[in-house]
């Protein structure tokens, strides 16, 4: 893989983990594209760490403040709550992931399957953004619903931030407030994944570190950071009616080439 195929890859990484786009679409579908071989999985795991540590960093005060106030007796119940919340929200990934891995089901490039879960999902997520804004605070059942959505970002295309946000408005969060949600739970959900990855490719001795990957790495991470940024200051003025427009057109070529190959 050369430098500058890897340099592309990171930046398309950084630009689509956190936005209801799909980034396991867009890194399957760029190889393809560009007739270039598959990337590796160990370069996937370098990704998600950049992605990872970006999200750690935008939300380090509130991360900071739950955890200062889990040993302080008088707002411990708002750590608690929060950490019951992660939970509730996380199971249904780890349920599905853990079911997915033991069936050994292997989605690979399935070019058709991106096409349709991106239309059909670019669609739900355009509904949502309809629904009225009728709650504040999320609660313990719709974190689990939101979870069960997330979940469901495992198939590529679906993308893993798009499902949260569009469960959260579908359920009368506001954009924000769904938004956010969707990036707290990104890190339990990319913390497991890649501990997963990296000790699936730990012992088959399929992982591989080079210098390149930290380029990638790095890269990754300010990419996704400023994305992240920009993301959460444009949603809480517009609507998501420009991330709709794009799934459903990206889901249109992607099967217009699909079915005529």
């Amino acid at each position: 893989m050369s430098l500058t195929f890897l340099i592309i890859l990171s930046v398309i990484q950084g630009i689509t983990e956190f936005l209801p786009i799909s980034s396991s679409a867009h890194l399957i579908l760029i190889p393809f594209f560009y007739e270039n071989p598959y990337q590796g999985r160990s370069f996937d795991v370098c990704l998600h760490f950049g992605c990872l540590l970006a999200v750690l960093y935008y939300l380090k005060k509130d991360l900071i403040f739950y955890m200062k106030n889990l040993f302080h007796i008088k707002n411990k119940s708002l750590s608690i709550m929060f950490i019951k919340l992660m939970l509730i929200g996380t199971i249904p990934v780890i349920v599905f992931g853990t079911f997915i891995t033991l069936i050994k089901l292997d989605f690979g490039n399935a070019i058709i399957l991106i096409g349709w879960t991106t239309l059909i999902f670019g669609v739900l997520l355009g509904l949502s953004d309809f629904k009225k804004i009728t709650k504040k605070e999320i609660n313990l059942k719709d974190a689990f619903l939101i979870g069960v959505f997330q979940a469901l970002a495992i198939i590529p295309g679906v993308s893993r931030s798009g499902a949260a946000i569009t469960a959260g408005r579908f359920l009368g969060y506001n954009r924000f407030n769904s938004s956010k949600f969707s990036l707290f739970l990104s890190i339990p959900v990319i913390i497991s994944a890649t501990i997963l990855e990296t000790v699936q490719l730990s012992i088959r001795e399929d992982f591989i570190f080079i210098e390149e990957y930290f380029i990638g790495i790095v890269l990754t991470f300010l990419i996704a950071l400023t994305t992240i940024k920009l993301f959460m200051n444009y949603i809480e003025k517009m609507s998501l009616n420009i991330f709709v427009v794009y799934r459903i057109f990206l889901g249109l070529v992607i099967l217009f080439f699909a079915y005529l190959n």
